[in-house]
């Protein structure tokens, strides 16, 4: 049986970064995790200090796997991932347990 699984990635922008350019480069991941086998859905959230939280659905953990390995090779990515702090950024992959 399949589990979904919640990618919980949180992050904060390197300084300097421009937020406004930041999120017109997210059109690029969005674009990407729609084409992924598995996707279910995704937020992005900041919150008053600044740190983001990117929460991406998966149908299950190969999938979830797979997405965030070839992420940094994908087409049109590198700027969105560029304005992230790489020493900030933590990724777990959670399996779903219980849901409304």
């Amino acid at each position: 049986m399949n589990v979904e699984v919640l990618e919980v990635v949180t992050f904060t922008l390197k300084p300097g970064a421009d937020e406004a350019k930041f999120l017109a480069d997210n059109n690029a991941i969005e674009r990407f995790c729609k084409a992924q086998p598995g996707f279910v859905s995704r937020t992005l959230s900041r919150d008053e200090n600044n740190a983001w939280v990117d929460v991406v659905k998966w149908t299950d953990m190969a999938c979830a796997e797979a997405a965030a390995a070839a992420l940094s090779t994908a087409e049109g990515v590198g700027p969105w991932l560029e304005a992230l702090d790489m020493d900030s950024v933590v990724m777990r992959h959670l399996s779903v347990k219980a849901q409304l």
